[in-house]
């Protein structure tokens, strides 16, 4: 079983467009969707906005189906500016920027408390066979590093600058990190796939709302090309 997880509608209506045999489960808070892709037995998420969702619906589907890998799938801002939208980011592993333990002696902001590390690294075999598929998508630009978790739609091109100098990075969402925690702590495999959506900068929640369609296939049409490769 392969579990995917996504945070918005717009997301996972890309996944679920890809999926065979499609039964729904309503497992409240979330919805699971159980079929198959690529002739591979999938179950795909709907987790809602935000770290503490995709945490909750992380470990739900873990108890409940033992996926034997995870991936986080969606759109997300680019911290490089370098991207454009619709370009394709696989994560080398994630910073929860918004976690802050640095008051206390010999600890740094982002480090989490229980890991004691800033960056939860992703499992490298999911991730150097997702850049791997670089030349099946000639138009779109690929790129492996670090992505940024917080609980903030980064709308500001002063946060992102500022971000950028704190925590280097790619891109920033508002899942990836505790999902990743999440499956680091139950022993999952996992790997995340982010499409770029806006600039993180100030007309951010416009550009986002004219390009999650586009960025979400984007993302879900990599993910389907792994699935097949399992």
């Amino acid at each position: 079983m392969i579990g995917i997880i996504c945070a918005m509608q717009e997301e996972i209506n890309q996944m679920l467009l890809l999926m065979k045999n499609v039964k729904q489960i309503q497992s409240f808070p979330f919805n699971f969707f159980v079929g198959s892709i690529m002739g591979k037995e999938c179950v795909a998420a709907l987790s809602n906005v935000g770290k503490v969702h995709a945490a909750i619906c992380c470990q739900a589907m873990i108890l409940n189906y033992k996926p034997k890998l995870i991936l986080n799938v969606g759109v997300a801002g680019a911290i490089n500016e370098e991207l454009q939208i619709g370009d394709l980011v696989i994560a080398s592993g994630v910073i929860q920027h918004d976690f802050d333990i640095s008051a206390f002696p010999h600890r740094k902001k982002g480090e989490i408390s229980g890991i004691n590390s800033v960056e939860i690294k992703c499992t490298p075999w999911i991730m150097e066979k997702l850049i791997n598929f670089r030349n099946d998508f000639p138009q779109i630009s690929f790129e492996k590093g670090t992505i940024l978790t917080g609980d903030q739609f980064v709308n500001s091109l002063e946060k992102r600058l500022n971000l950028k100098k704190e925590f280097g990075g790619l891109a920033c969402e508002m899942e990836a990190g505790s999902i990743a925690q999440t499956a680091f702590l139950n022993k999952v495999e996992f790997g995340i796939v982010r499409s770029i959506s806006d600039g993180a900068n100030n007309k951010s929640v416009n550009d986002f709302n004219s390009f999650i369609d586009l960025s979400s296939k984007n993302a879900a049409k990599l993910c389907s090309k792994f699935i097949e490769s399992l």
